[in-house]
């Protein structure tokens, strides 16, 4: 199975890697394929790293094997040779020091998208930023070689508008998957006042409004710790257990995630800030989606008031 991961972007100025000239993990095509940043692509999609520092160049005069293995098979290639030349000619899809500009990007890729299509491919540009840098790059999905559905997870384009903050990060979700953050202050009186609108909606389209209300009952009541002051990941992953397969009979996945950051008080030393939320995947739209930061892997406590 496919796993993809919540697009985490990181709040300070961003910064590059890879441009030492150094080539990405790739595989051939029928076989899985790791980009720099992590992220592994299934068979039947090909990766294109895009370089930050003149990456138009690379874009334009080099193309991967296992991409054009790809593009040649499903008789595209042409298409491509156009694209990559008109991205590269078209100097708005990039700043003054060579950083690609996403929306203009799209733009670009947009005008031959109907054409890659025809051909049985589609191209995602993607995108993941952490505390290493600032990963781009191009997924080819030849969709007759999919062996399971898959969404790229990291597409720009897909992305909802979701975004939860933290000290130092800001996490974005895609489409299909609704997020609920598990505050600290007077988080538990929080959960009953209102229903996040992407999360009602997605609630909606699958008639899990009643479930929804019984399973939050129960996080308020049974999630916390005797003295009512802490989230606590044991109990939270025992009642999502619990309502798991209630929500999967109607196609959605929920989950515990979390995030913790070490806060700097300089000579006085620091704390430790946790971050606590629900998300729900709509498996009709992200069918390989996985939480990056699934609590299931980790006991920590988040401390409420």
């Amino acid at each position: 199975m496919t796993v993809t991961e919540v697009v985490e972007t990181k709040l300070d100025e961003e910064h590059y890697v890879d441009e030492d000239g150094t080539e990405p993990v790739e595989g051939t095509e029928g076989e899985e394929t790791e980009t720099k940043s992590g992220h592994t692509v299934p068979k039947g999609v090909a990766v294109e790293e895009l370089k930050s520092y003149r990456g138009h160049k690379k874009l334009r005069d080099e193309c991967p094997p296992a991409v054009q293995e790809l593009l040649t098979a499903k008789g595209a290639f042409d298409v491509y040779d156009k694209f990559v030349s008109t991205m590269a000619s078209e100097k708005s899809t990039r700043g003054p020091l060579g950083k690609w500009r996403d929306k203009q990007f799209i733009s670009v890729l947009d005008l031959f998208q109907d054409e890659f299509i025809d051909k049985g491919v589609k191209v995602s540009l993607c995108k993941r930023s952490s505390g290493k840098g600032t990963y781009r790059w191009l997924e080819f999905i030849d969709v007759e070689a999919l062996e399971e559905p898959y969404v790229p997870q990291y597409d720009v384009s897909n992305l909802s508008g979701q975004i939860l903050e933290t000290c130092y990060s800001k996490l974005q979700f895609p489409n299909g998957v609704a997020v609920e953050e598990l505050k600290s202050w007077k988080g538990r009186k929080k959960l009953k006042e209102k229903i996040p609108i992407y999360l009602e909606k997605l609630l909606k389209k699958n008639d899990l409004m009643a479930e929804y209300d019984q399973l939050i009952d129960h996080v308020i009541e049974s999630g916390v710790s005797a003295n009512m002051k802490n989230w606590e990941t044991e109990k939270l992953q025992a009642i999502l257990e619990e309502y798991k397969p209630m929500f999967a009979a109607k196609g959605v996945d929920v989950f515990v995630s979390h995030k913790q950051e070490y806060v700097s008080h300089g000579q006085y030393g620091g704390h430790t800030e946790f971050f606590r939320w629900i998300e729900y995947v709509d498996r009709a739209e992200q069918p390989s989606y996985t939480p990056q930061r699934n609590a299931d892997e980790k006991d920590e406590a988040c401390t409420i008031m």
